[in-house]
């Protein structure tokens, strides 16, 4: 991060991101890595930028946020898990240039790079249908950051990853409540 940001106070601090209503308050290891290593990097630029990924659930919550204007508790809820979402994308993109590859918002597919793209986000048509969209996100972030455990041999990444799954077994939870209560019939 330039100092230029951080001088001015335009950075958020990781104590600032736990007092949010809808994070856990349990601190956030600061990212770091045992040496560079493209292959780990590939794996977290899809927890990064893919199809699954913090930039997709950042926009498909804060589309939501934007569209569920009416129900006041659950847009709050939205914006709220789209500005955790912000900072796990900081802290990937962080570790991704440590790992020495630009954290470009693409994947690689065949060697070759796959930018991100707005048709990942699920936009939805109803309160209950983008709930179940929401949930069914969180669940498979937290599948793929567990696989991305295994694949990868440094502490350092797998702690930051179960800091992050943390989190989005939180919002899971907060999902499930307010489908709970705006849509009861959603199986969670």
């Amino acid at each position: 991060m330039s100092e230029d940001i951080i001088n001015k106070g335009v950075s958020t601090t990781a104590e600032e991101h736990v007092k949010r209503w809808c994070a856990l308050a349990a601190p956030y290891p600061e990212p770091q890595v045992l040496r560079p290593n493209p292959y780990y990097a590939s794996l977290l630029l899809e927890d990064y930028a893919g199809s699954v990924s913090e930039m997709t659930a950042i926009n498909q919550y804060f589309y939501h946020y934007l569209t569920l204007y009416q129900y006041h508790d659950l847009a709050e809820l939205q914006e709220c898990v789209s500005i955790i979402e912000m900072y796990h994308l900081e802290l990937l993109g962080e570790t991704i240039r440590m790992l020495g590859v630009p954290p470009e918002y693409r994947t690689l597919t065949n060697n070759k790079p796959v930018y991100w793209n707005a048709s990942y986000v699920y936009y939805g048509y109803g309160i209950c249908d983008k709930l179940s969209a929401d949930i069914a996100a969180e669940k498979s972030a937290i599948q793929q950051y567990r696989l991305h455990q295994q694949l990868i041999d440094d502490p350092y990444i797998k702690a930051l990853l179960e800091r992050i799954i943390l989190d989005e077994q939180h919002h899971l939870a907060l999902f499930s409540q307010a489908a709970a209560k705006y849509c009861p019939n959603i199986k969670v």
